[in-house]
């Protein structure tokens, strides 16, 4: 089966699609990102049954999003390569144009034609860390020629912008996230540490060495400690709770 050619206004329709589902909505998340890519991808790739985004782990690999004919993990039996894993590894395409005569990645190719799969194509996600890929794959032998690797193409720039966006966005919520507990930790303690100045006259490092020797021997971090405290003067309670400690 020979690849289907676009033309140039089909083309530019898919360069608008993936600028617009390329924009980052508040709740999303990495593959919640990714997941459009590859919904968009079965859509608008001539020939293209399932389409699915993987990325290097410690541990091997691990498919992000994926969309269309489902295909499950191939075996880890370590019988051989496969083109996926090469793709990150060495950050190149690999295609596979037909599974009925494909002999370089022998266990993969029957995964796939046991599984109705003709052929594939894999493109790293440019400037992915870590590395990524998307894999395109269709029912039917040779659809992805040089035409169908230039439009996988702009999948994968699209798709590598957002995914470094996603994981920079997420990235900088969660330091966000610490810096802010961080902050209300440090007013917390010294919220307390002014109580114990002003009712028993110390200065501000005997005030933090009770707050440290009321942690050690309660076993209670820090911040608890603090916020008890001020808790306790906020409910009258505050004498009491220090004679007891």
């Amino acid at each position: 089966m020979s690849e289907t050619v676009l033309s140039g206004p089909e083309v530019i329709t898919i360069v608008q699609e993936l600028a617009e589902i390329g924009r980052l909505v508040d709740d999303d998340d990495v593959p919640a990102t990714l997941t459009r890519y590859v919904e968009r991808a079965v859509a608008l790739l001539p020939g293209c049954d399932r389409a699915a985004i993987t990325v290097a782990t410690e541990d091997g690999t691990e498919v992000l999003a994926a969309a269309g004919k489902p295909l499950p993990e191939p075996p880890t039996d370590g019988s051989g390569p496969d083109p996926v894993t090469e793709a990150l590894r060495y950050r190149e395409p690999r295609r596979l144009d037909d599974t009925a005569s494909g002999d370089r990645w022998p266990a993969y190719t029957a995964h796939l034609r046991r599984h109705g799969f003709g052929s594939c194509l894999t493109l790293p996600l440019p400037g992915a860390d870590p590395a990524a890929a998307l894999s395109v794959l269709s029912t039917e032998p040779g659809r992805f020629g040089d035409h169908s690797h230039d439009l996988a193409l702009l999948f994968t720039l699209h798709a590598g912008v957002a995914f470094d966006n996603a994981t920079l966005y997420h990235d900088n919520l969660r330091m966000l996230g610490h810096v802010q507990t961080a902050l209300r930790t440090r007013t917390v303690i010294a919220q307390a540490q002014g109580l114990l100045m002003r009712r028993n006259g110390q200065t501000a490092e005997e005030a933090l060495a009770t707050l440290k020797r009321l942690s050690q021997e309660g076993n209670v971090k820090l911040r608890a400690v603090a916020a008890g405290l001020v808790e306790a003067h906020h409910t009258g309670r505050l004498d009491d709770l220090l004679r007891r400690g």
